[in-house]
């Protein structure tokens, strides 16, 4: 049976002997789980840290547990940095929570020029902080130590920004013919084995797809585009389903 996990504030790494937890773990733990002395429970710091510990005690304010195993997860190269155009019936919320199940390691946040959904000056920080919930819940629904990086905001045509010497972007164009298989494949000479390459960037357009312009500037920069298959995927799962593909690619998924 697999162990409760918990996210703290608190850096683990180099954690050992006895320590204690404050009521952002304690509460959870406690009131909610119902867990008391003696039972096993992991945390992590949401920068790749796991601990293992045993309960000694603990009530809903504090929790003092005694460490067994501290380990670091390194960060998997190349990167997987997902795209995700704003999308209404919160289809955007739905994809990187999904992508963070499959592996991603940076979110952001697009408003592309034919996004319905827009995150206003005024709702930014609101939305930010929304996106940023979802990413952390789903880190622990998938089990995994390190949350992803939430971007910043990115409009129209700045996603052009994102095509670096040593990142790879793979825009989804439905109108290719060239599937995200060959794209990966064919990213430089077994380059994603031999390092390097620091980010893969997928980018995913909104509902109505990703104007014609804005492909242009990307594959101007270097980007290329790529098809998932001959089916029309929503906002919602393109992201994910591409993800998945690549990870299977590079080898992380058997």
């Amino acid at each position: 049976m697999t162990l409760p996990v918990f996210l703290t504030e608190t850096p683990l790494a180099g954690a050992s002997g006895t320590i204690t937890m404050g009521p952002e773990v304690a509460g959870h733990a406690v009131r909610v789980r119902r867990m008391g002395a003696g039972e096993e429970l992991e945390l992590i710091d949401g920068t790749g840290v796991r601990l293992r510990g045993t309960i000694q005690e603990g009530t809903s304010e504090s929790l003092t547990l005694s460490v067994t195993d501290v380990t670091e997860e390194p960060q998997q190269r190349p990167r997987l940095v997902l795209v995700q155009a704003l999308a209404k019936n919160d289809r955007d919320i739905q994809a990187i929570e999904a992508a963070t199940e499959v592996g991603v390691d940076t979110v952001i946040p697009w408003a592309a020029q034919r996004s319905i959904a827009d995150w206003p000056a005024k709702k930014a920080h609101k939305m930010a902080a929304k996106w940023a919930n979802v990413l952390t819940a789903a880190t622990l629904q998938a089990r995994r130590a390190r949350v992803p990086e939430l971007g910043e905001l990115i409009r129209g045509t700045a996603v052009t920004q994102l095509v670096t010497p040593t990142s790879r972007v793979i825009v989804l164009d439905e109108t290719e013919s060239s599937g995200l298989t060959e794209a990966v494949n064919d990213l430089g000479e077994g380059s994603t084995t031999q390092g390097d390459i620091d980010e893969i960037v997928v980018i995913v357009g909104p509902e109505g797809g990703i104007t014609p312009a804005e492909v242009d500037a990307l594959v101007s920069e270097g980007a290329r585009t790529a098809v998932l298959g001959p089916t029309i995927l929503r906002a919602s799962t393109a992201g994910p389903v591409a993800l998945a593909i690549v990870q299977t690619l590079l080898g992380r998924w058997k």
